[in-house]
């Protein structure tokens, strides 16, 4: 039996081929950690919000995420209430950005 020899550009095709679209955008969203991007405290008020807004087990809610993600989390959860349940007017008010 021959082994299969993997190059390195072989492997980066058969990645992103098998990676979805939406997960290729979500890794070009930003590199810049939220409290590089606008502070220290602010990106711990905004982490807060996160985690208060989240349903997930694992939310993206962390300081040295990109304030995008973080903000994204936070919109998608507002979706998932405004389907399922009372919204939280402190978080998810229309027009209010994180």
């Amino acid at each position: 039996m021959k082994a299969l020899r993997v190059t390195g550009a072989w492997l980066a095709v058969a990645v992103a081929s098998i990676v979805p679209p939406f997960a290729q955008a979500q890794a070009g969203q930003g590199t810049v950690a939220c409290r590089d991007e606008i502070g220290s405290a602010a990106a711990k008020r905004l982490v807060t919000q996160c985690f208060d807004a989240s349903p997930a087990t694992h939310p993206p809610c962390n300081v040295v995420n990109p304030c995008a993600m973080i903000r994204e989390e936070i919109a998608r959860s507002c979706k998932l209430f405004e389907a399922s349940g009372p919204l939280p007017a402190d978080l998810c008010a229309t027009g209010r950005t994180p």
